[in-house]
């Protein structure tokens, strides 16, 4: 598979987040990306993966990760309640590509709480 746009970085998330970066910046998926996820946690990706690209055009949150500099699009699941996150980071060559996927626990969902790390995407949804 060659990379290809799985969707793009939106004026909310750029506002929500305080990002330097122009609308419509495309966010990239590639076999290398893919793998990645598949060996860090098969089982959310083979649950979740299909719907990466839901996930950036709708999350329930964005948060932005401090040491990684990595955007991160998080979505609750309504059929199962799972907070699914996908990170997204810049690449050397100003490339954003989708890098990981996984379903945070209960524990790290509390701590973005605690720390007001969660940033409400769509303002319309009750919590």
């Amino acid at each position: 598979m060659d990379k290809r746009k799985i969707g793009e970085i939106n004026q909310r998330v750029i506002e929500l987040l305080g990002l330097d970066i122009q609308p419509g910046t495309p966010i990239i998926i590639g076999q290398q990306n893919i793998d990645h996820m598949l060996s860090q946690h098969p089982e959310d990706y083979k649950r979740y993966g299909g719907r990466i690209e839901e996930i950036i055009e709708n999350p329930t949150y964005v948060s932005k990760n401090p040491r990684q500099e990595s955007i991160e699009y998080i979505k609750v699941f309504e059929m199962d309640g799972k907070h699914v996150l996908l990170a997204v980071r810049v690449s050397g060559k100003g490339v954003y590509f989708a890098r990981t996927l996984f379903v945070m626990s209960e524990e790290k969902v509390r701590k973005y709480r605690e720390k007001n790390a969660l940033f409400l995407y769509n303002e319309n949804l009750n919590e």
